[in-house]
């Protein structure tokens, strides 16, 4: 028996000729699967239609309800691709509705949640309709977009009314953006407040966008914290706004204040008359704070700290004394958060973060898209941007309305 002839690299023909088959076969394979899908669907369209008017193309009859007022070409995203050119007929005066669209398969909820994913990570409907389409489904809505993000938005209103379990220790801080209002960009204050408990656990309780940090917006964050579960707790940190101060005073005014020591150490170098000793003077400075053991041997160490320096830097000893008893409320603290909450940095890291999110949004169009960016930040870090389970995607694909695209 005479053997085939390959040639000379035989092995490596075969597995080109086998490579070449199989994708004949696949592509074949969903032609013709996308050509019987849109078959049926299209004779399911015009039973429905039929059904609805009560009457057939040109049949006259007593039960037709309506006049057929030509069509439209559409096209509908199944799970195996794009079925394009579907022929949607029109009624002159019924509101037609298509039930075959919700007995077949909708976009896979995968397909969805990346979508979401990808248009509140970087807020443009561009780039999510491109790395949606990268992976083999296309035609999505601006509109579609939009209402996908309305349930993400439903779940921001939720975040801001829930319920807060009691946390021991608040800290308080501002953070300023740039939100562009009607025709002009105006600088804003987003008032950030979070909790913290002895085992360092920590949660992002609410945030309040406001004209500046004053007063008014202060306390109208915290009459909310109030109302939603932060009644007793232990104490508040904060830097020396005064905005802050005056509105804790008049809300908590029974709870404990730290003022930050690093805001507290930072302003004498903005009261130095000779700023080669910057260096030095801070470092004493912080000593203070970093190595002693109890209230009473920190002020002990202020004593000799402004003996010192009090003759060559007046103005910054004096102002570092005053309220120097408003950075010492950490002592009555358990000794293992005395590090955590001497300072505004838990909430200060926090804000940087933030910082570093929002940088891609140059402006904000509006205090809702601000929100929204803020909101996509702790969704992100808690890993809850989108439901995990596919239980949760397919609620959050029930709820959108059946996708029709042109």
């Amino acid at each position: 028996m005479k053997q085939l002839d390959f040639g000379r690299y035989s092995s490596t023909e075969w597995k080109e000729f086998k490579r070449i088959y199989r994708e004949m076969f696949w592509d074949e394979l969903e032609e013709r699967s996308i050509r019987e899908a849109t078959r049926f669907l299209q004779e399911e369209i015009n039973a429905e239609f039929d059904l609805q008017i009560g009457a057939l193309w040109y049949e006259r009859t007593g039960s037709r309800r309506d006049e057929r007022n030509g069509s439209r070409v559409r096209s509908y995203e199944i799970k195996g691709g794009r079925v394009a050119e579907l022929v949607i007929p029109r009624s002159r005066k019924l509101d037609i509705r298509f039930t075959v669209f919700d007995k077949w398969e909708r976009v896979q909820p995968r397909v969805l949640t990346a979508m979401l994913k990808a248009y509140l990570l970087s807020r443009g409907s561009g780039c999510a309709r491109e790395i949606v389409e990268a992976f083999g489904q296309s035609g999505f809505s601006r509109s579609f977009l939009q209402r996908l993000v309305k349930g993400f938005e439903g779940r921001l209103r939720s975040f801001h009314e829930r319920r807060l379990k009691p946390w021991p220790y608040v800290f308080i801080d501002g953070m300023a953006v740039k939100v562009f209002d009607s025709q002009h960009v105006k600088e804003k204050v987003v008032i950030i407040a979070i909790g913290m408990d002895d085992e360092h656990r920590s949660e992002i309780l609410d945030w309040v966008v406001a004209e500046s940090e004053d007063e008014v917006s202060v306390r109208g964050l915290l009459i909310d914290l109030k109302r939603r579960g932060i009644v007793a707790l232990r104490l508040f940190i904060t830097d020396d706004s005064r905005g802050i101060l005056t509105a804790l005073r008049l809300e908590y005014p029974h709870t404990a204040r730290q003022l930050c020591s690093f805001h507290k150490i930072s302003n004498i170098q903005r009261h130095l008359k000779d700023i080669s000793v910057r260096a030095e003077i801070l470092r004493e400075a912080g000593d203070i704070y970093q190595l002693s053991s109890t209230r009473s041997e920190a002020i002990e160490r202020l004593r000799e700290f402004s003996s010192k320096w009090k003759g060559k830097e007046p103005e910054a000893v004096r102002l570092f004394r005053h309220g120097f008893e408003d950075t010492l409320r950490y002592f009555d603290c358990p000794q293992h958060m005395w590090v955590s909450l001497r300072t505004n940095n838990p909430l200060e890291q926090l804000i940087g973060k933030l910082r570093d999110w929002t940088k891609r949004y140059t402006r904000f169009h509006g205090q809702t898209n601000l929100e929204l960016a803020l909101y996509t930040y702790v969704c992100h870090k808690n890993g809850e941007l989108v439901p995990e389970s596919a239980q949760q995607q397919e609620e959050m694909v029930n709820q959108i309305p059946t996708l029709i695209v042109a």
